[in-house]
């Protein structure tokens, strides 16, 4: 899980790297606004909202206290409560202010990782199989670049080249996706 929300909030906030957080998480947020509002429209608004006072808010952002999604989740239902107060919008039957619990937000960061695999998978498809191996080796398996030498039967210079050279591909296969 390497290009994912909690990436990007270790990077310094710029317009890239919000634009990417926006990309991964907009349709989650939209989600927990949408079941709160009631109304697209409004839901709309109010996530544009969000994301200027996640924005605002960046470098408040604590890792040991949250999750990125938990934050922003928290922000946003925060943020659609406050809306939905201001506008005096019609209560709806089943409207509960505690609609979207921890459980909730746990599930929408297992369908952030899921997706996040889905791109890794996609990416690591477009690298020949021996450099595929070698970075599953050394990523997933712990291996040394000594190790994943002996098995592929050559330097550990030439095993440390695929990787640096497959690296870069990836980030770029992985901001394209």
């Amino acid at each position: 899980m390497d290009k994912n929300l909690t990436h990007y909030f270790a990077q310094p906030l710029s317009d890239r790297n919000f634009h990417h957080i926006y990309q991964l998480s907009a349709t989650q947020l939209y989600g927990v606004i949408l079941r709160i509002l009631k109304q697209e429209q409004l839901a709309q608004d109010c996530l544009q909202e969000v994301f200027v006072k996640i924005y605002h808010n960046f470098e408040h952002y604590d890792p040991e206290k949250s999750k990125p999604l938990t934050w922003m989740v928290t922000i946003a239902r925060n943020y659609a409560i406050d809306f939905y107060r201001k506008k005096q919008l019609p209560i709806a039957d089943d409207f509960d202010l505690n609609i979207i619990n921890d459980e909730q937000i746990q599930l929408l960061e297992k369908l952030e990782q899921a997706e996040n695999k889905k791109r890794i998978i996609e990416c690591l498809k477009t690298l020949d199989t021996h450099i595929k191996d070698a970075l599953f080796m050394q990523y997933f398996h712990g291996k040394t670049y000594a190790q994943i030498a002996k098995i592929f039967n050559k330097s550990d210079n030439t095993i440390k080249s695929w990787v640096k050279r497959a690296l870069p591909k990836l980030k770029v296969c992985m901001e394209g996706l």
